[in-house]
């Protein structure tokens, strides 16, 4: 299997990188988050932000310009997302607390936009749902990018709290990690312990989940069904006030990313890749083989990409395809 970035693209763009993050714009352009690779005796005396980021874009239509990226400075545990209006680009935004910073990648010049100008917005993810960006927050907020540098609150119906009030229980407890929907009127956000809410296109409501347990991904599938990731990589699906435990892991961790993509449920970790075919979870196969890939993982336009720590790797539906993989 042929590799896509070659050694010298690899040393010049990926060495002493890690990826953290993946999104896919359309099938021939995929965004990735790198950090530096930094020893850990140097990180435990830096702050996050410190560290250094890039925001890469790898173009797989043209093999003889196959990337484009930037470097970041003061980026705290950036997340990568995409948008497709008003125009189609990729963004990274910086979780930091003092600030949520969002830096563009698309065709020309684009400024920093900030969801909130001088605050932090408490951003933990991002999702592009009927071509527009929304930022899930933590402090049970969500922000949409209605156009260029512009990010408004969608928040009618969720009950305000001060800074003061948002406590480190109140945040375990309830705030959004994720969001996604059929539509936008039509999308559900979920996070804290057992914390899941619906959006009509007028207001936010509150479902009644008979768990709280820890949930921090959601995926509106077009089965018609709504999927949440909880702890222990479990999976629940169902929608509004109806909800079923399908699956329960006995992992340490949750699941990073569900997609959904060739009629199943897929679902990724930092340790395993799995499918939900709609009766049980299985292992994702190439052939008789086992697919070991894991990290994080988006999905749009006929293909699915992988992104682990060293490698990116796409699957559309048929074979897959390396993208990255280190050469050291």
């Amino acid at each position: 299997m042929n590799t896509y970035i070659n050694n010298e693209l690899w040393q010049e763009i990926f060495s002493n990188w890690i990826i953290t993050g993946c999104a896919v714009r359309d099938k021939n352009i995929i965004y990735c988050c790198l950090r530096k690779d930094l020893p850990h005796e140097q990180m435990k005396d830096m702050w996050d932000s410190e560290i250094p980021s890039r925001l890469v874009a790898l173009y797989l239509d043209t093999p003889d310009d196959p990337y484009g990226w930037k470097g970041l400075a003061g980026f705290a545990r950036p997340i990568v997302g995409i948008s497709h209006k008003p125009v189609s680009q990729g963004l990274l935004i910086s979780r930091g607390l003092a600030d949520s910073t969002v830096s563009v990648m698309g065709k020309g010049k684009w400024p920093l936009e900030h969801i909130i100008e001088g605050q932090g917005a408490g951003t933990a993810n991002l999702r592009c749902i009927d071509g527009y960006t929304y930022a899930a927050s933590v402090h049970r907020k969500i922000y949409k990018r209605a156009d260029i540098g512009q990010w408004v609150s969608i928040s009618h119906g969720i009950p305000t709290l001060s800074e003061e009030e948002w406590t480190l229980e109140k945040s375990i407890a309830e705030g959004f990690l994720d969001i996604d929907g059929f539509s936008e009127q039509d999308m559900y956000a979920v996070g804290g312990r057992g914390d899941v809410w619906r959006y009509n296109g007028e207001r936010w409501s509150q479902c009644a989940f008979p768990s709280n347990e820890q949930i921090n991904t959601v995926l509106c599938a077009p089965d018609g069904n709504v999927y949440i990731g909880g702890e222990g990589c479990s999976l629940w699906v169902g929608k509004e006030h109806t909800w079923t435990k399908v699956y329960q892991g006995n992992s340490t961790i949750l699941w990073n990313q569900l997609r959904w993509f060739n009629n199943q449920v897929w679902l990724c970790s930092d340790y395993q890749l799995r499918v939900w075919d709609g009766k049980a979870m299985q292992y994702v196969m190439d052939g008789d083989k086992k697919v070991v890939f894991n990290g994080h993982m988006d999905a749009y336009d006929g293909i699915l990409v992988i992104a682990g720590s060293y490698r990116v790797d796409r699957f559309d539906g048929q074979q897959w395809h390396s993208i990255v993989k280190s050469y050291s």
